[in-house]
């Protein structure tokens, strides 16, 4: 369960294109299409993602992920015979309405089977989906994921924004964090993550010495915010803005002589940010929480996270010139959970079939990518929140904390106000 889990905040400068877009999503409701898309050798499949519109690099990749994956299980043979043809990848254009046209087409015009890869600022197509019981794998970083039997976010597809956050109180805990301040844009998408920052820091006795969560997106002048945040005391920042606020914000930290406070982004996790000399930097020493395990336990503990290995590998190999990110690997894990469901499946496949099997799975890991998902209750919560801290040195991330041999850090849920102890190790189904 990700009662407390990180939601990408890739979105929240285009969060105004949510607010103002409606959604027509009229039902469509068809009972014929249990076997949509299903020949003897093929399955077809579409997706749906904001090619064009904001922050696309932070969306467009997710078909990278996708594609990859498919195109190796393609070339060992398919799944029980039958190929993969991802045939549709449909860009969105972070509008709603026409993310509801394209799901539409989906399913009534292109007849698929599943939807995978979906990575939106606007899913306003989801109930199409759910009213049509069509298998769909993506981004769970807008409402209406959780609870829906067919729909499966990467990790899991409940989500609560604005209860408290334990791992950014556990963080400020093991820092010996006395006041933190707290800066979001004036966009929900950004704010309510940041209220349930609030919410735990204050649960578990860090106070809280300034919040600001009326910051114009794009930020383009932190002074002020930077200077209240000298004047409280605050020895911990924590962001709900995007990268290029983080890097503005750092940088006025870093122009008002606080090189002493710790920083907790909720956005940046990027290998070619990172790598970017005017970014290393700016991101030195900073904190980050991430749904998967990091990037480089691939090469610090490979037999641990065999998946992760195969991710890397595939990426080099189909898309040599992309660099790994949060996108394309949430791409690779919504194929993987798609792909992992046809095989307990086997040839009597419909739609049916396929989400009872996945349902069933009570301890889904992705070759070790992911903290173990029970598909029983992570479509509407459970008791365990596991999550990977990371903390930028240098050009690469350093995992930190950990719960015994893993790269995660898990903590029961809800946990008790006081000392915040993580579990020992990471448990079966977490």
């Amino acid at each position: 369960m990700r009662v407390g889990r990180k939601v990408l905040f890739l979105f929240v400068i285009s969060g105004a294109v949510i607010l103002s877009g409606c959604s027509n999503a009229t039902a469509i409701k068809s009972n014929s299409g249990n076997t949509n898309g299903v020949t003897s050798s093929s399955i077809l499949v579409g997706g749906v993602a904001s090619l064009t519109g904001p922050l696309t690099a932070d969306f467009a990749p997710v078909f990278n992920g996708v594609e990859a994956y498919f195109d190796a299980v393609n070339a060992s043979g398919g799944v029980d015979g039958r190929k993969i043809n991802f045939a549709y990848p449909l860009d969105d254009g972070s509008n709603p309405s026409q993310d509801v046209d394209q799901v539409r087409n989906l399913i009534s015009q292109f007849h698929v089977f599943a939807v995978v890869g979906v990575a939106t600022p606007s899913f306003a197509g989801l109930d199409l989906l759910k009213t049509n019981n069509v298998p769909t794998f993506g981004m769970a970083i807008n409402p209406g994921w959780g609870g829906p039997s067919n729909l499966f976010g990467v990790g899991g597809s409940f989500t609560n924004f604005t209860s408290p956050q334990t791992e950014v109180a556990y963080l400020a805990q093991q820092l010996h964090v006395k006041t933190a301040a707290v800066l979001a844009y004036d966009v929900s998408e950004s704010y309510q993550g940041c209220e349930g920052v609030v919410n735990g820091l204050q649960k578990f006795g860090i106070k809280v010495g300034f919040q600001d969560f009326g910051i114009p997106a794009p930020a383009v002048d932190l002074t002020s915010d930077i200077a209240r945040i000298k004047s409280s005391g605050s020895d911990l920042v924590v962001s709900c803005m995007d990268v290029s606020g983080n890097l503005l914000m750092s940088q006025e930290l870093k122009a008002a002589n606080m090189t002493n406070v710790s920083q907790y982004w909720l956005d940046g996790y990027d290998p070619s940010t990172l790598s970017n000399p005017s970014n290393t930097s700016l991101m030195d020493g900073v904190y980050f929480l991430i749904g998967h395990a990091p990037f480089s336990v691939a090469e610090t503990d490979p037999s641990l996270y065999p998946g992760m290995v195969a991710y890397l590998s595939a990426m080099k190999e189909y898309f040599p010139n992309v660099e790994p990110s949060e996108a394309s690997i949430n791409g690779w894990l919504s194929a993987d959970l798609f792909v992992q469901g046809l095989k307990k499946v086997g040839r009597d496949l419909t739609r049916e079939n396929l989400i009872s099997a996945i349902n069933s799975m009570t301890d889904y890991t992705a070759g070790g990518i992911l903290p173990p998902v029970d598909w029983k209750v992570d479509h509407a919560g459970g008791n365990i929140d596991c999550q990977a801290f990371v903390q930028a040195e240098g050009s690469t991330y350093i995992p930190r904390f950990g719960s015994g041999s893993s790269a995660f850090t898990c903590f029961p849920s809800p946990i008790s106000k006081g000392t915040i102890k993580p579990l020992n190790a990471v448990p079966p189904g977490g």
